[in-house]
């Protein structure tokens, strides 16, 4: 066992899954399971408990104290990173910002129908002609996203020339990527509060480049700034600062459901257990060595015992070329059997390992039926609407319509309210005779086919 750590060690990692590494040692591949130097630590961080404080404490980033979002100041990197492996977290998110988003960007005002709060749906020219104006679609578009994946957006708010007149007028808006904005520290020697930043700092935080730091925007003072940022979030509990995302707690079964298939692939191309047991035989290595010592009279013990694990290398080496891999099928292997001294045969023996693989990979099935279930709650999204199929069955059409009718009733009004919360104020900046005027997103009512006429049905849409 010490000589296989020894020529693990001295091999070469060709091939990573999961938590193991195919390690490449000349005779041949072994499955090693990676311990904490070998790993990537960025995900795993995301549950250190040491790091449970890390919006505590500044940190310093190209000589600005910041607000860390994250163990090591990579939040958003991180929940990148993973979803861009995951086969499922990204298709829900997708499909909830559909959800939210509905039929688009409308304006309205609340009235009180019968004691109860509507919304009465209209149009106003001016506000279009603002929104018209500058890429107003894109922005809600990139909102959604952001507060979706993170819980949160960044906004800049661009005044222009309006401040050198003092105009109280929003130009336009622009949605920030949270990978590129961090809050700054205040100069103050307590346990900052959102409330209490006033300063931005925007730039690559991954390579410290290009730098700026913007004050946060004040829409009671508008003007007092060309360019401002605001940072729009439902605050999460027991933070308080930087929102973190709705699926935080759901990370580790993430981050197996990700593995699962690194894994397989690694079983099929690879085979991560050894698949059989060579026999050797004590008395065929003691002829060799004695076939050594009468060659070369001369040599140490030492010479002798390496050229003697020279030629257990290269048949080990003859065998592992012949048995592994998914590519030597008709192969085989030939040896010398013998009778010792005392008349016992020594042979060589191959003998299979029992791998139980498909009790490995039904294991596997399981575990990803639970991730994704754990995925799929985390993200707040009704399996009948992330499309997820369990078993080769989906939900029924009126298992959908009462998940649909659910999220709209309950899920969309907050999300909407921050998304859009800047725009909103931004409209009421410059049109402040319209403050009781709203952007909101409409959702069509959608009805059970038995209650729509038989013209009008999806199945009779052309």
């Amino acid at each position: 066992m010490t000589q296989m750590k020894e020529k693990i060690i001295k091999g070469k990692i060709v091939d990573r899954a999961g938590k193991f590494a195919m390690v490449d040692t000349g005779v041949g591949t072994y499955a090693v399971a990676l311990g904490s130097r070998f790993n990537d630590q960025s995900l795993s961080s995301f549950f250190d408990l040491g790091g449970r404080s890390w919006d505590k404490d500044p940190q310093s980033v190209g000589g600005v104290s910041i607000v860390p979002w994250g163990p090591d100041d990579q939040m958003p990197r991180m929940v990148r990173d993973l979803l861009e492996k995951n086969n499922i977290g990204p298709g829900i998110l997708a499909r909830k910002v559909g959800l939210i988003y509905g039929q688009g960007l409308q304006m309205y005002r609340n009235q009180i129908v019968d004691n109860e709060v509507q919304q009465q749906w209209q149009e106003d020219r001016e506000v279009r002609s603002w929104l018209e104006s500058w890429d107003s679609m894109r922005y809600v578009h990139d909102c959604l996203q952001e507060f979706v994946h993170m819980g949160g957006h960044f906004t800049m708010y661009q005044c222009a020339k309006s401040v050198r007149i003092g105009k109280p007028w929003i130009h336009s808006l622009k949605c920030l990527p949270s990978a590129d904005c961090r809050l700054v520290w205040p100069d103050t020697k307590k346990t900052p509060h959102l409330d209490d930043i006033r300063q931005v700092l925007y730039g690559d935080m991954e390579r410290w480049r290009q730098l700026q730091i913007f004050p946060v925007f004040d829409k009671w003072h508008a003007t007092d700034h060309e360019a401002a940022i605001g940072y729009h979030s439902m605050r999460s509990f027991g933070r308080n600062l930087y929102a973190i995302s709705s699926f935080h707690g759901s990370i580790p079964w993430m981050q197996d459901a990700n593995d699962i298939a690194e894994i397989v692939r690694a079983l099929n191309d690879n085979v991560i257990a050894a698949a059989y047991i060579v026999h050797e035989p004590q008395a065929y290595w003691h002829e060799k060595q004695t076939a050594i010592e009468q060659d070369h009279p001369d040599w140490t013990d030492q010479q002798v015992s390496t050229e003697l694990d020279r030629l257990r290398d290269r048949i080990t080496r003859q065998i592992a070329d012949v048995m592994a891999g998914k590519q030597n099928a008709g192969k085989f292997f030939t040896c010398v059997d013998f009778v010792d001294d005392q008349g016992h045969v020594q042979e060589w023996k191959i003998e299979p390992i029992e791998l139980n693989l498909d009790k490995y990979i039904a294991a596997q099935k399981d575990i990803a039926k639970m991730a994704d279930s754990a995925t799929t709650s985390a993200m707040g999204l009704s399996p009948a609407l992330a499309n997820i199929i369990i078993d080769g069955k989906s939900d029924s059409g009126s298992q959908m319509l009462y998940a649909l009718k659910i999220f709209y009733g309950a899920d969309t009004r907050i999300p909407e309210e921050i998304a859009l919360e800047a725009l909103n104020d931004a409209m009421h900046i410059n049109f402040p005779e319209k403050r009781d005027l709203w952007l909101g997103f409409y959702h069509k009512t959608v009805q059970k086919e038995d209650n729509v006429s038989a013209d009008d049905r999806m199945t009779n849409q052309q």
